[in-house]
């Protein structure tokens, strides 16, 4: 017996064990630089989908009813601007009626409609979430600025809304269907309510926002309580309001296509115009978010996440590849990450469905300097 088990171990050939691990490395290489292959793939893919630079304008009538759908990434404008209404010492005195219809799983801010001056906003209405603002050059008390006034919590329902605001030298006073929601104490100046007419998509991009206008109208003076209340019991029966000979104005009351244009049924203005593609009036170039929030927050932790296995697989392709030291690859990693990440954001620029942000690239730097790290760790 021990005869014969000396002859199998002899029958048996002998592996050195440094060609074992030379193979094992050579395997490790291969799969290493595979994954990288496969994440650099998806990260320019996440980042540059849907490649769509010429998208179509994403909205359409309501059938059977008055008023736009907007899906996102939809925009109606003017070609020229909109009057600037004149009131005393300067201040603007006017009436601003919107009727609009958020959508129920709207998680952003965004404007609904807005008039723009050399692609700045000068006063708007949008939709925080389910919290209403108007955005605009507003004075308080002795020449403190005001940037947004806030009614929290209207925009909560998939319901439409009648919102009229009239300004005057005093106060800024917003109704909802008719009835006083909120008056502030702020005034702003009569050339801050005039520009380009939009309504749908912001000129500064951010938020999408989706849901339906069914009227507008933007006119000189202010209207009394009682005339705004008769006004929305009028929207509510007939879906249509009678031409105020008392206050000039643009009024567009979305009723009936008529090819790529919207007329204005008020005495001044522009008409409007529906594009057949989608693009963004003033594209971002690596800005700072408005503010932060909650989609703030979410893109962050994405971004994270989604460049730490980048990090980790460019370390380690690093490593195997070159005979760099460990803290040459970390420095190298990071570098390439943001390289890819400012690639990709200024590409985005040219994406009018994307965002160039300057937080994108700052926390894809964060997840590719985690993801090294874990690299560098594992050694």
């Amino acid at each position: 017996m021990g005869k014969e088990a000396d002859d199998l171990r002899h029958q048996v050939p002998h592996v050195p064990t440094s060609a074992v691990a030379e193979e094992l490395n050579h395997v490790s290489r291969k799969v290493v630089t595979l994954l990288a292959v496969g994440i650099w793939i998806g990260i320019f893919v996440a980042g540059l989908w849907p490649f769509n630079f010429v998208p179509k304008n994403r909205i359409r009538w309501l059938p059977g009813r008055a008023g736009f759908r907007f899906d996102g990434y939809g925009q109606v404008y003017s070609s020229v601007p909109m009057f600037s209404p004149r009131g005393r010492d300067g201040a603007a005195e006017a009436t601003i009626e919107l009727v609009f219809t958020p959508s129920k799983s709207y998680k952003d801010a965004s404007t609904v409609f807005s008039l723009v001056n050399h692609d700045e906003v000068s006063f708007a209405i949008g939709q925080s979430v389910t919290d209403l603002f108007l955005e605009g050059s507003f004075t308080r008390g002795v020449g403190k600025p005001v940037v947004k006034l806030w009614i929290d919590d209207v925009c909560g329902h998939a319901q439409e809304l009648f919102v009229t605001v009239t300004l005057d030298t005093r106060h800024v006073d917003v109704y909802l269907d008719g009835q006083l929601a909120r008056s502030f104490p702020v005034s702003t100046r009569a050339d801050n309510l005039s520009g380009k007419i939009f309504v749908g998509h912001s000129v500064k991009g951010g938020g999408q926002w989706s849901g339906s206008v069914a009227r507008l109208a933007i006119l000189e003076g202010t209207l009394d309580a009682a005339e705004i209340s008769r006004r929305y019991e009028q929207w509510t029966k007939t879906r249509h309001l009678d031409r105020n000979v008392n206050h000039r104005g643009a009024a567009y009351e979305f009723v009936t296509p008529a090819g790529d244009f919207v007329s204005n049924v008020g005495e001044t203005g522009p008409g409007l115009i529906i594009p057949k593609t989608f693009r963004s009036s003033k594209p971002k170039v690596l800005e700072w978010p408005d503010r932060l929030n909650r989609s703030v927050a979410v893109d962050a932790v994405v971004n994270i996440a989604g460049f730490v296995p980048f990090g980790l697989v460019t370390c380690l392709c690093l490593r195997f590849r070159t005979g760099w030291s460990i803290s040459q690859c970390f420095a190298m990693t990071i570098l390439v990450g943001a390289s890819v990440s400012l690639v990709i954001e200024l590409l985005q620029v040219f994406l009018p469905t994307r965002d160039s942000s300057l937080a994108d690239l700052v926390t894809n730097i964060l997840g590719t300097a985690l993801g090294a790290g874990a690299a560098v760790i594992g050694k």
